[in-house]
């Protein structure tokens, strides 16, 4: 039953609770947006090797579960704000013991939440394995430079195993202390993680700027070392709001709820635009990274990097200069007045 005093309530708590779930679902439509307009680029990529079957599916499996997620997590809230207080209208007179959290707890079993958890903390799992690729490309495939984050990552892949079991147990009451230790342990690793990775690359690409800029000019190397780019590649954006919530998780502040619920989200979005900058040869890569580090950019990696232009046939252009000499012509000069 979904019956708790009223004096330990914090209305605060249960507004950042819904809050987070809108929130989560914003960041899921800017996800939608963002798969539309990579399936717009692959579709009219001329190369279909590796690169576009690796982009095509890694991007294909991240919106499968952040949509299934999200799916999940609408029919729970719907159940939670709007079933359950009819539920709980049609048993009495007042509905003052509806309490939204209390109602999470109670329901925690249920299958749409027990999906949309499960799909939930799985995004990080492809999320981060997906910034290590990145980190050992940027890097130059320098192995030893796996060495922390390696286990970083099979740690908090294991640790989200007892996390989905303590979370959909919380019905149970042994449960819920633990929920809260495994998921401070989880969330620990998995921001450490990308706090580690994105110094990585941020250093690297600092450390690169000026080399690129002489191998392709500044106008062209602006694309690879612009700030914006940078913010993109080492993924900072989900870093920083994952600090935000370890920030507030510390002093069990009241709005932790509204960083956590679209924190998922946020890391299958910063993931989704840096492979949708890799379909639009935007991003770094093994090529850009070679030149950046040797001042020298290849004739062959340069010429895949910028546009092709149609040259007119031969015949075309010598019948153009023919009509050009011929007294008769109807050509005339721009710069003729009257």
């Amino acid at each position: 039953m979904a019956i708790m005093d009223s004096s330990q309530v914090d209305v605060r708590f249960e507004r950042a609770e819904f809050d987070g779930i809108l929130i989560a679902i914003l960041a899921y439509g800017a996800l939608v947006m963002l798969f539309i307009q990579l399936l717009r680029v692959l579709l009219v990529r001329p190369k279909r090797g590796k690169v576009f079957w690796g982009i095509t599916a890694y991007s294909s499996i991240l919106f499968t579960l952040a949509s299934m997620a999200a799916g999940g997590k609408i029919k729970f809230a719907e159940y939670i704000y709007v079933t359950s207080r009819i539920n709980v209208a049609l048993e009495g007179p007042s509905t003052d013991s509806w309490i939204p959290s209390q109602v999470f707890k109670d329901h925690a079993g249920s299958t749409m939440n027990i999906m949309s958890r499960v799909c939930t903390l799985l995004t990080p799992w492809i999320g981060d394995a997906f910034m290590i690729y990145r980190l050992m490309v940027i890097w130059s495939y320098k192995w030893w430079m796996l060495i922390i984050p390696v286990p970083l990552y099979i740690s908090h892949v294991g640790m989200s195993i007892p996390v989905i079991i303590a979370d959909t147990r919380l019905d149970q009451a042994r449960w819920e202390p633990k929920s809260h230790r495994y998921g401070i342990v989880f969330h620990t690793l998995c921001v450490a993680l990308n706090l580690l990775i994105s110094l990585l690359i941020t250093v690297k690409l600092l450390t690169m700027r000026k080399k690129l800029e002489i191998a392709l000019g500044k106008l062209n190397a602006y694309f690879y070392t612009s700030k914006f780019t940078i913010l993109v590649e080492s993924g900072a954006f989900a870093t920083l709001w994952g600090i935000v919530y370890l920030a507030t998780l510390a002093q069990k502040h009241w709005s932790q709820a509204a960083f956590l619920q679209p924190y998922y989200y946020v890391i299958a979005l910063t993931r989704m635009i840096i492979v949708l900058k890799m379909a639009q040869n935007q991003a770094w890569s093994r090529d850009i990274v070679s030149a950046a580090s040797h001042g020298v950019m290849d004739w062959e990696v340069s010429s895949s990097h910028t546009i092709s232009v149609e040259v007119p046939h031969t015949g075309n252009v010598e019948n153009g200069l023919e009509q050009m000499k011929s007294p008769d012509s109807s050509v005339t000069s721009s710069h003729t007045l009257g």
